[in-house]
């Protein structure tokens, strides 16, 4: 279960820190300020919901 969460938020983390800058970009703000926050939060705020989802599918829950 945690290898496959801790592989899941991996690839989630590259593809949100990847995009975000380039968001923030298009919509006129500042990438180094509006992406640090923003992914912290996101990335953690997902990978619970992964972590939980990832548990109840495996462990039949």
């Amino acid at each position: 279960v945690m290898g496959l969460t801790l592989l899941s938020i991996c690839i989630m983390a590259a593809i949100v820190g990847g995009l975000m800058p380039l968001l923030a970009k298009r919509i006129g703000a500042d990438p180094a300020v509006f992406s640090n926050p923003f992914i912290s939060t996101f990335c953690d705020a997902t990978g619970l919901i992964i972590y939980f989802t990832i548990a109840t599918v495996v462990l039949g829950l």
